[in-house]
């Protein structure tokens, strides 16, 4: 899979946005003690250990945060069959989306002399944060993030949500996107709405995001958040969700669901409760259900989400940087030269997109 090469359709880079997340969340999740960021004495950046002599001898621990449902399985999928190709060690850990269990194998792992670089996948960015960019730089320990940012970073824009001490961030859902998907929603709907919010984990980076990124209704007339759930991602859970959300609000307009496997049962509940087509739902994660769920106008769109590119760029870097290449700090997915120049799918556009899960 290449690296990003084309400017997409997301918003562009701007300035880091300021964090005032507070919902459901732990005191200080959108900063991070001074004492935690790795940096050289001179403040400049640093991308940690030097890591191996050769390719051939990274040993590499790769810590999802689940391995619940098809996205996270072809991520998983996708590393080990890129490990193969490196002709590298991998060890896949299930962190079974919990936080402190990811910790543990973190820490573990970090003591185990086992392992020369991490790929992780960070269920709590926050509390993983020292372990990463100060405690695995002083074993030697090169590491690489994805998906989800670290140390208080969600809410950066840009190659912002790379942290130093690690050598790079590979993601697709920088807070950038999610306001780009709140402002679809405010344009499909220039008389206002009704907006209903399901997501993952309080905790998820991902989730803060979406929660920030959704202040923007409140600053245009006749739109309001009416109920926020959050889930750990299944069908079940959304649809258990959205059934709750549609019972509580019968004026409801809008669903927006942050991961496709919480939108199928979204659809769902909406369908049995008799009003499709008077609430909208938008998705996020562009699966292969979304994306033909488009084309049938069961959702109004779906972002694009790409598992398996994704972890393929977090291995792939640990090599480049062990070969002595520039690895950039920041893999922008929404740059992908697998997308149309966009990470928005919609009915007139859903061709153009393919699935990788």
């Amino acid at each position: 899979m290449e690296r990003p090469l084309k400017k997409s359709g997301a918003r562009s880079l701007l300035a880091a946005a300021a964090c005032a997340f507070a919902v459901t969340l732990t005191a200080g999740a959108c900063s991070v003690p001074s004492d935690q960021a790795a940096a050289t004495s001179d403040g400049a950046s640093s991308t940690g250990a030097k890591g191996p002599a050769e390719v051939s001898d990274l040993k590499i621990a790769y810590f999802s945060a689940g391995t619940s449902n098809a996205y996270l399985q072809a991520a998983i999928a996708a590393a080990k069959k890129e490990a193969s190709t490196l002709g590298v060690k991998l060890d896949v850990f299930d962190g079974q989306f919990d936080a402190q269990k990811q910790f543990d194998q973190i820490q573990t792992a970090l003591t185990s002399g086992r392992y020369n670089a991490f790929a992780v996948e960070p269920n709590d960015g926050n509390l993983v944060c020292k372990l990463l960019t100060k405690n695995a730089a002083d074993k030697g320990i090169l590491v690489s993030v994805f998906n989800l940012p670290i140390c208080g970073r969600a809410t950066e824009l840009g190659d912002k949500t790379w942290e130093p001490g690690t050598v790079t961030y590979v993601g697709g859902q920088t807070l950038d996107v999610y306001r780009d998907w709140v402002d679809q929603v405010i344009k499909d709907n220039p008389g206002g709405a009704k907006v209903a919010l399901i997501s993952g984990p309080d905790l998820n980076a991902n989730t803060i995001c979406f929660q920030e990124a959704a202040k923007e209704f409140a600053k245009h007339k006749g739109f309001e958040v009416v109920a926020r759930q959050s889930t750990d991602y299944t069908t079940p859970k959304g649809l258990a969700a959205a059934q709750t959300i549609l019972r509580a609000n019968p004026d409801l307009n809008v669903i927006m669901s942050n991961f496709s496997g919480m939108s199928r049962g979204v659809v769902q509940a909406v369908s049995g409760a008799k009003r499709a087509g008077k609430v909208k739902i938008y998705d996020f994660g562009g699966d292969a259900w979304a994306l033909d769920s488009v084309k049938r106008g069961a959702l109004e769109q779906s972002v694009m989400m790409l598992p398996a590119q994704e972890t393929v760029e977090a291995i792939r870097a640990l090599a480049d940087h062990v070969k002595g290449e520039d690895v950039p700090h920041f893999i922008n997915l929404t740059e992908s030269s697998a997308l149309p120049g966009t990470p928005f799918a919609t009915r007139e556009t859903v061709g153009d997109f393919h699935p990788e899960y």
